[in-house]
């Protein structure tokens, strides 16, 4: 076929010469084919407000702005000196704005100087600014309400439509007081110029425009469904019918009052809009931003330095913290002299309970826009970071939110003065919902910055940030820096990345080059012999599939394309792969190619926590038939300080009977196991032995001990505690049953007293699994809540039946609970010789990026059904045992398949 030309749409508009054309086509994909018709009918009818480019702007007819100023003074300054380029781009602009008499010249005595800022779209120097940092030091405030999301939360109620109109170079939209034009004169080394419209820069602007763009809502009676953010205007409804009423109604008032719209930044009868820094959809408002992430995501961590940085951050709220100094004593051991550097649980849990603190009341509170606000900053070599605080009614200063965030390389470069001042754009900014329209003070460890006191605009980058912050309402003051080092702990510690927290959508690399598909068809048989059948355009051939064309790829270059994708998107899972391919590539086996990428991925096996594969099912060691037959043997730890110096609970379980023995100690060590199990093997014959890799059960001494009573041990696998699942769920009963009666008394009592009532009291008492309580299972002693008198006219039961029907219940929650196990899992043989990845330790001794998993390692031996011992090169055989749950088999290669 012949190469086809591009569909044009239906309702294509180039308004703006900057931009591509493909980029106006109205993005309505989410609607039914009515509501696309009406959209696109409802567009056309008033396509005249839709503005051709920046210059392209409407003139409001019954308003004007005015500018008063503090005091009776004007301010001149020289013009910037700029290259030659800049020169030219600088002129090109005041002959466009002197086209359209959005400027005049001017015999003013005020003077400003202009330059020219980068815009973020291409990163070029094209955006003409005014330098009115002078004129805003002496304009009068004007006051004025701002939308708050509270409002909307209450007005968005049940709306499921949603519209987001933009206001073309909104400000210029606003004429001028005559008698006021004269403040805004700016000077070029071509000429001097003054406004006949608002500018932009003026730290008055947004009040005025937002003000003026209120009381049109008002006017056209339109803000039960519409409110505007200076701007940006949001329309909602819930229905279509009603959402179409309210547009028209909308645009109506803008053709009147003569705004011109910015169409690449509106959106119609969206589902979901981004505004006021929130995601709004139906009944639901949730922060595009989250206000705790830089406490939340702070580092673990890595040296003293870092603990004294965190620790001084929170010693502003050491009042607020219950137990401080118990909290934080693990953090506060590793700064002693002399102590080496280790970072334990205990430390990574008092690490964790501070930051939950820290993000909570009474420490947090909720933004108040009635109380002071003042912004602590710091800047440093690593970012920037930033604490808003609020004085409360009571006096104190609380903070209301955190912000950090990373440099990049090249800011890493930059003078302190330029970095400081970053941080204090980047802040308010951040927060700039909240900061638009209101008085705020800044508080900086930097001197130079407090009142904006710099003397010269030394390079044109630390001009462009002093721009974008004159137009916020706020003083700088000078605090030393030992006193901003909560804003100091979050620059050295930032979270945010430099490219995050952008206005903009992040835009996707292209993964794949023209000139690759094109070579890729050429070599591809099926294509060049097909190509009658296919559809050509842009130089490459395409298959319609089910009413769609796609790119037709040969299998191996298509399976190159999966594995780049997969890298580039970090990692991306099989549903999402086949979201982003299959809509747009055709090739053979495309599907199962996806699926063996996603899966085979070395770096997803050992990193991702989810989506992968679950191997082995339930075993069972026993059922033990008779007491003592199994037996097993854990500790419990914690338990220092309730009225007794011992740490430690060590218990042991029958397993068929389910009695319980205890034994409290200040140590793990062998010889506390060994008199715990003396306490049955002098009486008893124990048969077999399940344990945890404890160091003291693990010694010479215990094992010598268990050969002289010839008692066989058996270890848990690494990181397996449900191997010993008996113990494991003992261990929670018996732990609440203490903590229940510890709590419960008046009078203090030793936990140790206190542990061997409750063990002697679960012993009496029925379990649930064998039906009967394990001392009377043991002995046959039967304890009852019955009056004495009646327990005689109760028949003796069968004591030696009652342990069979105990075994048969034993035997069947075991294989209720197999079953719901086994339900996600698949059966899977490992041999000696298969290489397996295993669990890289555990999970509360690894940091949070470490690898999930850790090989690929070789099967030595198979000890049993579910335990293998795996070459990890560790020096203590039972540290090489793995139960096959915590196992992944590498994957397996397969021979490839001639693809088309």
């Amino acid at each position: 076929m012949e190469e086809n030309s591009d569909v044009t749409e239906k309702y294509l508009i180039n308004f703006n010469e900057h931009v591509e054309e493909a980029n106006f086509e109205i993005k309505i994909e989410h609607l039914n084919h009515h509501q696309k018709a009406e959209i696109e009918k409802l567009i056309d009818k008033y396509k005249s407000v839709f503005a051709k480019d920046k210059y392209d702007v409407g003139k409001v007819r019954e308003y004007e702005a005015r500018i008063d100023l503090l005091v009776d003074k004007y301010c001149s300054k020289r013009p910037y000196r700029c290259t030659v380029e800049d020169k030219k781009e600088i002129q090109e602009q005041i002959s466009k704005l002197l086209d359209k008499k959005l400027i005049e010249e001017s015999y003013s005595p005020f003077a400003a100087p202009v330059t020219l800022a980068f815009k973020k779209e291409d990163n070029k120097k094209s955006r003409l600014c005014i330098d009115f940092r002078d004129l805003n030091k002496i304009v009068t405030p004007q006051a004025q309400p701002f939308p708050l999301i509270e409002d909307l939360m209450i007005k968005t109620r049940n709306c499921k439509f949603f519209s987001t109109l933009d206001i073309n170079s909104a400000f210029w939209s606003i004429p001028l007081r005559i008698e006021d034009r004269k403040k805004t004169a700016f000077v070029t080394q071509e000429g001097h110029f003054q406004w006949t419209c608002l500018p932009f820069g003026l730290k008055t602007s947004p009040a005025i425009f937002q003000r003026i763009l209120s009381n049109i809502l008002r006017k056209y009676k339109l803000t039960d469904f519409a409110v505007n953010y200076i701007d940006d205007i949001l329309i909602f409804s819930k229905s279509f019918s009603d959402h179409i009423n309210h547009l028209t109604q909308l645009l109506e008032a803008i053709k009147k009052e003569g705004f011109r719209l910015k169409f690449t930044k509106c959106t119609f009868a969206s589902d979901l809009v981004k505004y006021l820094g929130h995601i709004i959809q139906n009944n639901t408002i949730s922060p595009v931003q989250d206000n705790l992430i830089s406490i939340k995501g702070f580092p673990v961590p890595k040296t003293q330095k870092n603990i004294r940085q965190f620790l001084g951050k929170i010693n502003f709220y050491h009042e607020y913290i219950p137990k401080s100094a118990i909290t934080l004593d693990p953090l506060h051991n590793l700064l002693r002299k002399n102590q080496k550097f280790v970072w334990s649980e205990e430390c990574q849990k008092s690490f964790e309970k501070i930051k939950e603190l820290l993000c909570s009341q009474p420490i947090l509170e909720i933004f108040d826009q009635e109380l002071p606000i003042n912004i602590y900053t710091d800047a440093s070599l690593e970012g920037v970071g930033a604490i808003l605080k609020q004085t409360q009614p009571n006096g104190k200063e609380k903070p209301v939110a955190y912000f950090s965030k990373k440099l990049n390389e090249a800011q890493k470069r930059k003078k302190a003065i330029y970095l400081e001042c970053l941080a204090i754009k980047e802040a308010v900014k951040y927060w700039q919902y909240w900061l638009m329209g209101k008085s705020f003070t800044v508080y900086s460890d930097h001197k130079p910055l407090e009142n904006m006191n710099i003397k010269s605009r030394t390079d044109e980058e630390l001009g462009d940030l002093t721009f974008y912050l004159s137009q916020y309402d706020f003083k700088i003051k000078y605090v030393p820096g030992k006193e901003n080092l909560e804003a100091d702990c979050l620059s050295r510690n930032p979270v945010l990345r430099p490219s995050e927290n952008k206005e903009e959508q992040l835009k996707i690399i292209n993964l794949i080059k023209l000139e690759d598909i094109q070579a890729d068809q050429e070599k591809n048989e099926e294509v060049q012999n097909k190509k009658s059948k296919l559809i050509k355009k842009h130089k490459i051939y395409f298959k319609k599939v089910k009413e769609k064309e796609k790119i037709i790829l040969s299998e191996k270059f298509s399976v190159e394309f999966m594995k780049n994708i997969h890298r580039n998107l970090c990692h991306i899972g099989i549903k999402q792969m086949l979201k982003k391919i299959s809509p747009l590539y055709t090739a053979k086996n495309l599907t199962k190619n996806i699926k063996e990428v996603c899966r085979n991925c070395e770096i997803c096996i050992k990193n991702k926590s989810r989506g992968q594969d679950k191997f082995g099912l339930m075993s069972h060691l026993g059922p033990a038939t008779k007491p003592f037959e199994i037996i097993s043997i854990d500790t419990i730890g914690g338990f220092g300080g309730s009225r007794s110096t011992k740490r430690y609970l060590h218990l042991l379980v029958d397993h068929f009977t389910r009695y319980a023995y205890i034994l409290t100690s200040k140590t793990q060590s062998a010889n506390d196991f060994v008199k715990l199990i003396k306490n049955i093997s002098e009486t008893k014959e124990i048969g077999l032995l399940l344990t945890d890799q404890y160091p003291g059960i693990n010694s010479k001494e215990f094992k010598k001990f268990l050969n002289g009573k010839s008692i066989p041990m058996v270890f848990t696998a690494v990181n397996a505690p449900f191997s010993n699942g008996l113990n494991e769920r003992l261990n929670q009963t018996l732990v609440n049953k203490i903590r229940c009666k510890i709590n419960e008394k008046e009078k203090k009592i030793a936990w140790t007293t206190i542990a061997q009532e409750c063990v002697n009291k679960y012993n009496d008492t029925e379990h649930s699994v064998t039906g009967f309580a394990p001392r009377y299972l043991l002995d046959g002693t039967n304890v009852t809540v019955l009056p004495n008198e009646l327990k005689l006219k109760k028949p003796e039961r069968d004591w030696l039946k009652d342990r069979k029907i105990a075994l048969e219940n034993t035997i069947k929650s075991h294989n209720y609970n197999k079953k719901l196990f086994d339900k996600s899992r698949k059966n899977y043989e490992f041999n000696v010789g298969d290489t397996v990845y295993v669990e890289n330790g555990n999970k509360l001794n690894r940091r949070k990026l470490d690898e999930l998993k850790i090989g690929p390692y070789e099967i030595v031996e198979k000890v049993s059904h579910s335990i293998y011992r795996i070459n990890t090169d560790h020096r203590k055989s039972e540290s090489n045992l793995f139960h096959i749950t915590k196992l992944i088999p590498t994957p397996r290669e397969e021979e490839e398949e001639d693809g088309c």
